[in-house]
């Protein structure tokens, strides 16, 4: 068998069969020059390998190392948690915009901490949460007058969103329409504020209901009657407070 160039490649890449490696090594064992320069083949091709293992293993290394930095970068690290109060402005007031309130937090058994909440600045950062804690319970309480109270339980994560809403105490007035000297129910009194109007019960009752767009921290309030004085005053609406009126009988010139 003849040992070309080609068959020595396959040699030395452990590509032959047994019979044509039988061949080589026979033929390398005949000539000297020819061992050597597989030989010699043979290193530089194993140096490559080895080269080509260290530069693997080096880059791996090197991607073991960051990973574990990374790693115990986030567990030494704070997590900033941003709090943005929005309010929902289906509810929102014109005449009275949001002045203020506070936000309360505690999580992990920390101590609670109250932070205030400016008209000017509605986003707050809680920094002194431990990143291992990310994803546990942070427990936040919202309050602001005027608005309903959030009692939530959220997860520790970067960015939170609490919407805010109107608790509309000032979009009721109700109340009862009374004589001034005897104290009895008026049924049939016309009861008008804005452009609402209503007529008092048999009971003397009456209940206006304030959309949010026309709420105001007063209102006037109008109540006639046919033999009565008109009256006509500025009250604060209140959806639990009851407004009593009393009117004196008399035609108003």
């Amino acid at each position: 068998m003849e040992v070309t160039d080609e068959l020595l490649a396959c040699y030395l890449e452990g590509k032959l069969t047994a019979t044509e490696k039988a061949a080589v090594e026979r033929y390398l064992s005949e000539h000297e020059d020819a061992m050597n320069a597989v030989m010699l083949t043979r290193y530089e091709l194993g140096f490559k390998r080895l080269k080509r293992r260290f530069f693997v293993y080096a880059i791996a290394a090197l991607v073991m190392v960051g990973c574990l930095a990374l790693l115990l970068w986030r567990l030494f690290t704070p997590l900033q948690m941003k709090v943005n109060i929005t309010e929902d402005s289906s509810c929102s007031i014109p005449v009275l915009p949001f002045e203020g309130g506070t936000l309360q937090c505690e999580y992990a058994g920390n101590a609670l901490q109250t932070i205030p909440v400016t008209s000017e600045n509605r986003t707050v950062f809680l920094n002194d949460i431990p990143y291992h804690l990310k994803g546990s319970r942070v427990h936040l309480v919202f309050e602001s007058e005027g608005y309903q109270t959030i009692d939530t339980v959220v997860k520790a994560q970067r960015a939170v969103e609490l919407c805010i809403r109107r608790n509309n105490e000032l979009g009721v007035v109700f109340g009862r329409v009374c004589d001034f000297e005897n104290g009895q129910p008026i049924e049939g009194a016309t009861v008008s504020l804005l452009e609402f109007s209503t007529v008092t019960d048999a009971l003397g009752q009456f209940r206006i209901e304030i959309p949010y767009e026309k709420q105001d921290e007063t209102q006037r309030v109008l109540v006639a009657k046919e033999g009565y004085q008109t009256w006509d005053e500025l009250y604060r609406p209140s959806a639990t407070e009851p407004w009593l009126i009393t009117l004196e009988k008399g035609v108003e010139p």
